[in-house]
């Protein structure tokens, strides 16, 4: 035994464990110190290079998609404004007009004329009486543009929609109606398919600007709302168009944005008959225009809402229009032959970056987010009432087992391992408690790691006077080397691991110890983890630390024992089949959590482990934060750890629940956190600042209403005080933040090749006071228990 345990005596502190004639290093562990220097100048390459690409590719796809001779500066539009009244800008035309657009006026050959601004070409000769209404105005709003009689052009605002656009485009397929569609390009890019099939199937397509913007103060977003939407439909649709619409409408009384466009190249596009569609709320009917024979451009939604009511109202407009003996249209027929879009359009790169990025920012957040609200949602509901079924089975088992009765003398020496450093101030009150057990047949062997207080004299205090108790003392080489000290002077078959500062209660060894001598499973017992309490209650903090103890313990733990599935058995309250130990070669000295590691070992070496509620140890918690942050640093660097030495174990059927289903959900809650946290706060950050609240709250009332239900099954199955519940509504307070700062650190320490030290909160001995009380004549030791019914 002493020769299985002798390799694992190499100190941690020195960074490695000794096998065989090789020396391991920690897990993570970099004995170079050149792997986060690597790291770094990996980062730094990556960033030169996105910042090289993105200098390059911006101004591409910045630049206008079609080309003007005149005034391209992104200041001119305000600029000629500013030479007039905007407020009182001449209008010649009325609504009937559908094109709208902004020209100076100019006297050329003795008449007043009409020019572009951006092309000096003459638009068209005023007559007298145009000429006096516009005075002397150096520019006019013009409406302009012809619809031939009983022409009727559908337009549709706001699109594509995934689930109204495909109904309206099979309403007008149905009835053989062409229509024009005005796009929003953050649905263009996420709703391809549809984009693609409105062009396929014959209808226009114009430009609504890229996120429905009714703000033109920033010039350079303005530009960018037209541009930025023209790229997307090239991309995405191999199509180019000029024609665009002002959301919301109103051309009249709105220069500048109708400015900006005719800088960049697009045609206004406005409307005579407006349905309100957008205010019908489903089942509501909608008003249909009156239609008086002439020509009109009707306004109706695809998108922006649910846009039943349109659906139908559109369906009742077709069959009233065809029964008034009108015909249907796009804008084709009507507008300028410069301003005709352009199908089959090649994209260039600056037109797939802007498709690509436009999704990276818009799409994919909505995507992602609404991925991991309902994988979050469905995962833990399904994970939670798997869990709790378990528990429930697991707890009834217990409840139901029939030990078989074992005389005195047979039971197995049992050996109690404890390994301290700087217990001083608990020491005495640990081994008091193991003094008072009710197992017979102990001997307790306490291994002082090189402590320098108080704690070496106390322990051989107490051994002076209590023959079972064996001191051992070795210079400091951390936790493991004196537990695997401890295990090489055992001699007891069973092997109980206990913390300095844990407390057991008399029935705890005896509760761990009948499991390896009263087998149920087809798999020896290899381990058993018992029931650590947090014993210092004395505010939140520590109450939050009971809570999770109870909740993972109870449940968790218990349902993980029902399936075969436990994955860490706890130090701090534990036994363990010394023949078990003996294969696995004891603690390892290669991650910082022993007790997980050397718990998924005995798993991969098919020994079975399991719960044991009954058997209670109670320690003292930590009771800063920052205190709670280092030990809980220590534990998530060592569980990752263990983790990752154990990836071998994911997905492998041979081992159960464990490889299937437990190991990969662990993973999964790390690695999900890792990536997107910080995607999930600052999406939900801008909800909230946009008043969409909802949505966080209901999820937030649901893991709330999950986490309650398990935290009452878990106080009732251990008989615990319901007081705890008080700390449910906080819980996610304090363990979403503690969470996100553990996650982040440890990657950083893992990523740094760094060993996190091993941190022991401040003692203050405030454990309560667990006086032993003397065991009724007439009540059975346990493991004199038996005679009934078995009921599993």
């Amino acid at each position: 035994m002493a020769d299985a345990f002798s390799e694992r005596r190499l100190p941690r502190r020195r960074g490695a464990e000794r096998t065989g004639s090789t020396v391991a290093p920690p897990v993570f562990f970099d004995p170079t110190g050149k792997r986060w220097y690597r790291i770094l100048a990996t980062v730094v390459v990556l960033v030169v290079l996105a910042a090289g690409s993105i200098a390059w590719l911006v101004p591409q796809a910045l630049a206008q998609t079609w080309e003007q001779p005149l005034h391209q500066e992104a200041s001119y539009p305000r600029e000629l404004l500013a030479t007039g009244d905007p407020e009182n800008i001449p209008l010649l035309g009325d609504s009937s007009h559908p094109f709208s657009r902004i020209a100076l006026v100019g006297e050329r050959n003795g008449g007043t004329v009409l020019t572009d601004p951006f092309s000096d070409e003459v638009f068209r000769t005023l007559t007298e009486e145009e000429a006096a209404t516009v005075g002397d105005s150096p520019y006019v709003m013009e409406r302009f543009g012809e619809l031939p009689e009983k022409q009727l052009v559908l337009t549709f605002d706001d699109g594509p929609d995934a689930t109204f656009t495909p109904e309206i485009l099979d309403v007008l397929s149905a009835e053989g109606v062409p229509a024009t569609f005005f796009n929003i390009g953050t649905n263009v890019v996420a709703q391809p398919e549809l984009f693609r099939r409105s062009i396929r199937e014959g209808h226009m397509v114009g430009n609504h600007t890229m996120t429905h913007t009714t703000v033109w103060d920033d010039a350079l977003r303005s530009r960018e709302e037209l541009i930025g939407t023209d790229r997307a439909m090239r991309s995405v649709g191999n199509y180019a168009t000029r024609l665009f619409r002002l959301p919301t409408g109103d051309p009249d009384n709105k220069p500048l944005p109708i400015l900006e466009a005719q800088q960049l190249g697009y045609l206004h596009v406005d409307f005579d008959l407006d349905t309100q569609d957008w205010a019908a709320a489903p089942g509501e009917a909608v008003r249909l225009p009156e239609l008086d024979g002439a020509g009109h451009i009707v306004l109706m939604h695809d998108g922006g809402g649910d846009r039943t009511a349109t659906v139908a109202a559109l369906k009742e407009l077709i069959r009233q229009a065809k029964a008034d003996g009108y015909s249907f249209s796009t804008l084709a027929p009507v507008v300028p032959e410069k301003y005709r879009s352009v199908a089959d359009t090649d994209p260039v790169l600056a037109d797939d970056v802007t498709a690509l990025a436009v999704a990276g920012v818009t799409v994919a957040p909505d995507v992602v987010m609404t991925w991991l609200f309902w994988f979050g949602i469905g995962s833990l509901t399904l994970m939670s009432a798997l869990y709790v079924v378990l528990a429930l089975i697991g707890h009834r088992r217990q409840k139901h087992r029939v030990w078989r009765k074992v005389a005195e003398q047979d039971l197995p020496l049992v050996s109690v391992i404890l390994p301290v450093f700087n217990e001083a101030p608990v020491v005495a009150r640990t081994l008091a408690a193991l003094r008072t057990s009710d197992y017979p047949h102990l001997e307790v062997i306490a291994v002082d790691d090189g402590s320098t207080d108080d704690t070496l004299a106390i322990m051989e205090d107490i051994a002076a006077t209590w023959p079972a108790l064996k001191v051992i003392t070795q210079p400091n080489a951390g936790k493991s080397v004196a537990s695997n000290h401890a295990i090489m002077a055992a001699t007891g078959e069973i092997v109980v691991t206990l913390d300095g500062d844990t407390l057991f209660e008399p029935r705890t060894i005896s509760m761990l110890a009948r499991h390896f001598y009263d087998t149920a499973g087809t798999r020896p017992v290899g381990a058993v983890a018992g029931h650590v309490k947090v014993g210092n209650r004395t505010g939140i903090l520590t109450m939050w630390q009971s809570l999770e103890y109870i909740s993972g313990i109870c449940v968790t733990r218990v349902a993980e024992g029902v399936a075969g599935a436990i994955s860490i058995v706890p130090g701090a309250c534990a036994a363990w089949r010394r023949e078990a130990l003996q294969q696995a070669g004891g603690y390892s000295h290669d991650t910082l959590a022993e007790d997980a590691d050397l718990t998924m070992t005995l798993q991969k070496l098919g020994w079975a482990v399991v719960q044991e509620n009954q058997a209670v140890a109670w320690t003292e918690a930590p009771m800063t934060v920052a205190g709670l942050a280092k030990q809980r640093l220590r534990w998530t660097y060592g569980n990752l750890q263990a983790l990752w030495k154990h990836a071998g174990m994911l997905f492998r059927p041979r081992h159960g629940f464990l490889g299937m289903v437990a190991m990969p959900y662990t993973m999964l809650a790390t690695v999900i956190p890792l990536v997107f946290l910080p995607l999930t706060v600052l999406m939900a950050a801008l909800n909230l600042a946009a008043g969409n609240w909802a949505p966080i709250a209901w999820f937030a009332a649901f893991v709330l209403t999950i986490h309650a239900v398990i935290c009452v099954l878990a106080v009732r199955m251990v008989g615990e005080s319901w007081t705890h519940l008080l700390i449910v509504p906080v819980y996610r307070i304090i363990y979403e933040p503690l969470r996100a700062y553990l996650l982040y650190a440890s990657l950083l320490q893992a990523l740094r090749g760094r060993m996190i030290g091993w941190y022991k909160p401040e003692r203050t001995n405030t454990v309560i006071d667990l006086a032993a009380p003397a065991r009724p004549a007439d009540r059975a030791a346990p493991w004199q228990e038996g005679d009934r019914v078995e009921r599993v």
